[in-house]
């Protein structure tokens, strides 16, 4: 046990010895101080006039045109002078009419956890004026109020007046809520 023991003493300082003397050595070829292997160098290979092909010429750098700033700061507005509606809303207008429109077609387009998305085309029946269809994407946030529409039910839904093709189906009156 003993010879074990005098064996295991005498391999720790050998070990101890070898690590100093290659650390005081410096490192190995090849690798850079962090330990990491480099990269080998690009072997140069003599160049001859008749293999040499010319370089294409660099472009010169682009101008960067400056990062736009803050916005100037507005001219104080007359409280009288209030923009008009359209110029704040722009492309979003209220759909401002009701209506109840039949369910011509659905088809379910994706599904994902109770969200069910589904393309409906309705024949929207306004109080005034003539009826038109017109194709919607729905998304029913449980598949009971997916279940309620089938063809040929009458959903309640508002659209644009002004544009026939912007028609949403209104959930809280389906739903009675």
């Amino acid at each position: 046990m003993g010879a074990a023991l005098a064996l295991a003493i005498m391999l720790v300082v050998v070990v101890g010895v070898l690590s100093l003397a290659v650390n005081a050595q410096g490192p190995f070829q090849g690798t850079s101080p962090g330990g990491r292997p480099t990269r080998p160098a690009r072997a140069s290979h003599p160049v001859t006039p008749t293999t040499a092909t010319p370089k294409a010429p660099r472009r010169p750098p682009r101008e960067r045109s400056p990062r736009p700033g803050p916005p100037p700061p507005s001219p104080q507005k007359d409280p009288e002078q209030v923009p008009d509606v359209d110029q704040i809303l722009g492309d979003v207008k209220p759909l401002n009419t009701e209506a109840s429109a039949m369910v011509i077609s659905v088809v379910d387009e994706r599904t994902l956890g109770p969200v069910t998305r589904s393309r409906l085309t309705l024949r929207v029946e306004p109080k005034e004026g003539n009826a038109f269809e017109v194709t919607t994407r729905v998304a029913f946030p449980t598949p009971e109020h997916r279940a309620r529409v089938k063809v040929g039910t009458l959903i309640p839904v508002r659209y644009d007046s002004d544009d026939h093709r912007r028609v949403v189906v209104d959930m809280d009156k389906e739903t009675g809520g």
